[in-house]
């Protein structure tokens, strides 16, 4: 099962067309990303993983499913199910899992990324500051508008594509995402775009540090997929632990995993409020232009702001004083 665990990896790379697979057999990098914290309830919403070159992903599935087998063994690593040691997932104590032996194991998991991996990146946009963007009226509502998934994939990108290459990401990188349903279809969708964008950027050699249009895959299948797992949850909780609580003055250190690994060269892109203010002021403008230009097309409102408005009328009509009529004045006008 170890020597098999590379296979997936491996195919990766022989299933590029035969001409582009001979130019680059000598170096295919390969970024593996997750997300964590997509529910709106969480402050902040991260993208996060690691880039190596196809020979250190490959070397990494193998011991990364030697870990798996060690006993207790676990079908698939999942750092949320690692941290809640409850009755169900694979560190369910029922199945002989203690906060030692998990602590041993994702330390061993920690180790294998330290020894295999070249480069951390993730991209961040706090909830309540995408609220503001994801506010605005369009013609059509869409993921990528009411989620900030395929703007923090794009702007992942371009960060690797921008400074990879002083990183050693001297070549184009693939990117591989855990699966998520409707993202991998707005994503593709908008790829043309996106890498036209780069082609015509100031910068002319950013497009040629972006390889193929993205793959999602299955985190089960894909080991280098729960590698990017664990370093998105950690680096959500420790962002949670800081600056999740408003005005909070203690700083609570990286945890252990992300000590392991801080010595990896990272690239950390987090969309400040002030970017997005700018952001939401050129959409703004935009979509004035489009109104006039196209005084007969709707705009449709966010899900969040139609329920509001629905509750806002729903609590105008119970406000609303009822009219009484008076028995005596009925009577007298009979």
């Amino acid at each position: 099962m170890v020597a098999r665990a590379a296979d997936s990896v491996w195919a990766l790379v022989s299933g590029l067309s035969s001409g582009k697979r001979e130019r680059r057999a000598l170096m295919v990098f390969q970024a593996f990303i997750d997300d964590s914290g997509s529910e709106p309830q969480s402050p902040v919403f991260i993208l996060g993983g690691f880039v190596a070159d196809h020979t250190q992903w490959a070397a990494f599935s193998g011991e990364w499913q030697a870990a798996l087998d060690e006993a207790p063994r676990l079908d698939y690593f999942k750092m949320s199910e690692a941290a809640n040691l409850g009755a169900h997932g694979q560190f369910a104590r029922r199945l002989g899992w203690d906060e030692k032996k998990r602590d041993d194991r994702v330390a061993a998991f920690a180790r294998i990324i330290a020894k295999h991996t070249r480069l951390r990146v993730s991209a961040s946009i706090r909830h309540q500051d995408w609220a503001q963007i994801a506010s605005l009226p369009a013609v059509e509502r869409r993921l990528a508008i009411d989620t900030p998934y395929v703007m923090l994939a794009h702007r992942l990108i371009l960060a690797v594509a921008v400074i990879g290459d002083r990183l050693g990401v001297s070549e184009p990188c693939d990117y591989i995402f855990d699966q998520q349903e409707g993202f991998s279809d707005e994503l593709l969708k908008n790829w043309p775009d996106f890498k036209q964008n780069l082609e015509q950027s100031a910068r002319s050699d950013l497009a040629k540090f972006v390889g193929s249009p993205p793959i999602f895959s299955d985190e089960k299948s894909f080991l280098p997929l729960q590698a990017a797992d664990l370093y998105a949850w950690q680096i959500r909780r420790y962002y949670v632990n800081n600056h999740g609580v408003e005005n909070q003055t203690i700083f609570i250190p990286p945890s252990l995993t992300l000590r392991m690994i801080e010595h990896i060269p990272a690239i950390d892109r987090e969309y400040s409020t002030a970017e997005l203010v700018r952001l939401r002021e050129h959409l703004v403008e935009l979509g004035e232009i489009f109104s006039r230009e196209n005084p007969t097309v709707h705009l449709h409102a966010a899900a969040a702001d139609r329920k509001q408005a629905k509750r806002d009328r729903s609590r105008a009509r119970r406000a609303k004083p009822r009219l009484v009529s008076d028995p005596s004045s009925r009577k007298g006008a009979e």
